[in-house]
């Protein structure tokens, strides 16, 4: 399943009591209309929590890419640069992550690889998830200060940000 491609016309195998209870869980509001699509991996791999931390906001702003477009394993480098900065004393910014990491794709999902720098900041991380892709909910724009959008596949990712005209 692909990132946009098939989202749209693909199901979710959560039934609505479970999307009701993970809302709950995870401290998301019921009343939101569907517009963002967030994978229960996000929550439970990645570590994400809402509300969203703002440097979280700012990368995916930066790049140009929405929730439902990457792959867990980008998210949680994200979150892990996050929690290192934050561990060490420093606020995490987009300039120090963009030193360490890229936007990258992979297959129909973009995600963000290591940079070519000598310093190892994640030493392991794991390398699959199992079938995740078909565990996702919709939550409405509201929950983003700004408006999301869905980076095409053919973008060039070289690290340069989206330019929007």
């Amino acid at each position: 399943m692909g990132a946009h491609k098939d989202l749209l016309v693909s199901y979710s195998r959560l039934t609505q009591e479970e999307v009701e209870a993970f809302y709950v869980e995870w401290g998301i509001g019921l009343k939101y209309n569907l517009s963002i699509a967030l994978h229960c991996r996000h929550f439970k791999f990645s570590n994400l929590r809402h509300p969203f931390s703002i440097f979280v906001l700012n990368v995916l702003e930066y790049y140009g890419v929405s929730f439902g477009q990457i792959h867990p394993q980008g998210l949680a480098r994200v979150l892990h640069f996050e929690v290192l900065c934050r561990g060490s004393g420093y606020d995490p910014s987009l300039l120090s992550f963009r030193c360490f990491f890229c936007l990258a794709k992979n297959s129909n999902w973009f995600t963000f690889e290591t940079s070519k720098v000598d310093t190892c900041l994640v030493s392991s991380m794991v390398t699959t998830l199992g079938a995740w892709k078909d565990r996702f909910f919709w939550v409405s724009e509201s929950i983003v200060p700004f408006k999301m959008i869905w980076r095409h596949l053919d973008t060039v990712t070289n690290g340069n940000p989206l330019i929007l005209n």
